[in-house]
């Protein structure tokens, strides 16, 4: 392990420490309920092995460099694919979207969270800080976000969002009327899938199967 974290430092620029021996079990700002085997791999070839977790509150990936020692990738622009276990991450505007399926036009899963902090109830997925209260401002600020739980009197809910990778863009895919947009000439075959599988769009594997039978 100590040869692990050596080449981590080494070969990736790093933000954020936070320490917090205290907390083995994670709560729902991260995907993750502990920290798991993963593997970052590099756009220049370079592979890094690490126990990983993915932070949905700042966006971040995050591994354990010690035992309740974190640090942040500063720059996911530099990775080409983050691996956690058996699922795959890539980085997408600043964040980590989930790869799904490896079709065609893939699908993909961004994790967002709701936060109820101290008085102010706020819809939280990164996107922008400038809506965010003063608490949860200051968490982030602190390295508060990077603990494995967040204080008591902070409430979170999870919340994801599909999106469809075609034509060089990400397109939202959280209903048949979106997917529908995407893939026009399918509309008929969409239709049927979703009235043959009953299929549900608050459940995942039904989102995946729908996704690689068009």
């Amino acid at each position: 392990m100590r040869k692990i974290k050596y080449r981590v430092i080494l070969l990736l620029c790093l933000a954020h420490l936070y320490t917090n021996a205290q907390q083995q079990t994670a709560s729902s700002h991260y995907v993750f309920p502990a920290f798991g085997k993963g593997t970052v791999l590099q756009k220049n070839g370079e592979v890094v092995e690490a126990m990983l977790n993915y932070n949905v509150l700042s966006g971040e990936i995050i591994f354990e460099s010690s035992p309740g020692r974190y640090l942040a990738l500063a720059n996911p622009e530099l990775a080409d694919t983050v691996f956690i276990l058996d699922r795959k991450f890539v980085p997408v505007n600043s964040k980590f979207y989930e790869l799904l399926t490896a079709t065609v036009s893939a699908l993909f899963l961004e994790y967002t969270c709701t936060v109820k902090d101290p008085g102010t109830d706020i819809g939280y997925g990164i996107k922008s800080t400038s809506t965010a209260s003063n608490a949860v401002k200051n968490l982030i600020q602190s390295g508060g976000v990077y603990s494995l739980k967040l204080p008591d009197n902070f409430e979170v809910t999870s919340n994801t969002m599909y999106w469809i990778y075609k034509d060089g863009k990400y397109q939202k895919a959280n209903s048949a009327k979106q997917i529908i947009a995407i893939v026009p000439d399918k509309k008929d075959k969409i239709n049927e899938l979703i009235k043959r599988n009953n299929a549900d769009f608050s459940r995942k594997e039904d989102v995946i199967n729908l996704v690689r039978q068009l």
